[in-house]
């Protein structure tokens, strides 16, 4: 274990509780992560004090190492590295408060924060200041999304022409306010935004529209949008939508075939002579490539780990990212905003104005 200071900002779901979980692969926290991968917490901060003592005693940490104001941690300890598992609105704040006490790494939450000049200030503190970035964008460190990034890279479906990518969940819940920066497709949607362009590049064009089901201002239920890659890849995307369950998927349309991988299944469709018309091929499913497992939670603490050694080695899923992946959601919402009307990126970071956006 480390002997270092290392400090856990947010004891809630992602942060600690989800490990209560029976049916979750584990790890699946930033504590269980960090565990596993060999990285002690030292000291923890939660404004809910039943639940950080119920943290302290999990973890083993004392009560002079739990903190209910995450300002007198930082001040007190100076924590080398620093996790943000709390609300979005609080992200950058937190992040900020940490650099200028001296923390050399950070593990923010996604979104990385609700705007894009709150994140860019982040990114300037951090460069000036010396301190290195993840993003909690896990798929980027699970081994099924990266057997399909090889399977990509090695043309295993031929030229990568189409994708139909879905984060389906319930409507918006809650009070909108602009701190929080979107509904279903920032919250869960960022997962997907993320890993279209960890698959397929950047983003160059954005064309989208969002709705609401049950008001007339806020925060979206649905959003439905068009994105175009570099490369000339179409994506199409859809994420919330009023429905009665969770799902995440994938479907990535080559010259000869398609992947498909959503929470928990991938799988392979290759051409083949049709058997129903003559001089034509059909799709069929085919054997998925084997796979190594590694826990996604347990691979970013690895990689947290490498840093703080001073091992040269890049963020898998950098701040960088984090940006850009706001900045494509965001790019919906504003396309939505002018009646559909094409946006080309980057954006200005200044130029995204929520409340005009969503009524607020």
């Amino acid at each position: 274990m480390n002997q270092y200071e290392i400090s856990l900002i947010g004891c809630g779901r992602i942060g600690f509780l989800l490990e209560n979980d029976k049916l979750r692969n584990k790890p699946c926290t930033h504590f269980g992560g960090a565990s596993a991968a060999g990285l002690k917490i030292t000291s923890a901060c939660d404004m809910d004090i039943n639940r950080l003592k119920e943290f302290g005693i999990k973890s083993g940490i004392k009560d002079s190492s739990l903190f209910t104001d995450y300002r007198e941690l930082l001040k007190s300890r100076k924590p080398r590295m620093v996790i943000i598992a709390t609300w979005t609105d609080t992200h950058a704040a937190i992040a900020l408060e940490a650099i200028k006490n001296g923390s050399e790494i950070l593990i923010i939450e996604k979104p990385a924060a609700s705007s894009l000049p709150r994140i860019k200030r982040i990114i300037t503190d951090a460069d000036k200041n010396g301190c290195r970035i993840i993003v909690n964008h896990e798929r980027r460190f699970d081994s099924r999304y990266n057997k399909v990034k090889e399977m990509i890279q090695n043309r295993v479906i031929g030229e990568i022409k189409t994708v139909n990518a879905r984060m389906l969940t319930g409507s918006y819940r809650g009070k909108s306010f602009i701190e929080e920066g979107g509904g279903p497709l920032l919250h869960d949607g960022t997962h997907l935004v993320d890993i279209i362009r960890f698959f397929f590049g950047e983003i160059t064009t954005v064309q989208g529209e969002f709705t609401r089901f049950t008001r007339t201002a806020g925060f979206e239920d649905s959003a439905s949008a068009w994105l175009k890659s570099d490369s000339g890849i179409n994506i199409f995307l859809e994420a919330g939508g009023g429905r009665k369950y969770f799902q995440f998927e994938l479907e990535i349309w080559g010259t000869d075939g398609k992947i498909l991988i959503g929470n928990g299944y991938n799988r392979l469709f290759l051409k083949k002579k049709s058997v129903l018309y003559t001089g034509f091929n059909d799709i069929s499913e085919t054997e998925f490539p084997p796979i190594k497992y590694k826990n996604c939670f347990t691979e970013l603490y690895k990689s947290a780990s490498l840093i703080l050694k001073g091992k040269d080695t890049s963020e898998i899923s950098g701040i960088e990212d984090g940006y850009k992946s706001l900045e494509i959601i965001h790019a919906v919402y504003y396309s939505s905003h002018l009646g559909g009307k094409k946006i080309q990126l980057p954006l200005k970071p200044g130029s995204i104005n929520l409340k005009n956006i969503f009524s607020l």
